[in-house]
């Protein structure tokens, strides 16, 4: 009895092995997806600058990247700077991916 029991652990130990290594792909996967998708200024930014000077806000990052933090404090509705829409390709694959999970 014993031995049955150890050769089940050992099975369930190999399955959730299994599905840690399956989970770490997609996790992975899903961090270059979001990655990607960032603009190239704020993905070329070192992670210590992102988040110390910006606050981890992309939109923000994007506008210092560009220079336009200054421009949107001297004039400018409350010193906002209106941003590109996300594209529609890229809000129907977010909008897939959380009816999917």
């Amino acid at each position: 009895m014993i031995e049955n029991f150890d050769l089940e652990v050992e099975d369930k130990v190999r399955a959730m092995m299994a599905q840690l290594d399956e989970d770490k792909r997609d996790l992975q996967l899903r961090a270059d997806c979001e990655i990607a998708q960032l603009p190239r200024c704020v993905r070329d930014m070192p992670l210590g600058t992102f988040v110390r000077e910006y606050g981890g806000e992309v939109s923000a990052a994007v506008r210092g990247a560009l220079g336009l933090d200054a421009a949107a404090s001297a004039g400018g509705a409350d010193g906002l700077v209106a941003l590109p829409a996300t594209p529609l390709a890229i809000r129907a694959r977010r909008r897939a991916a959380a009816a999917g999970h």
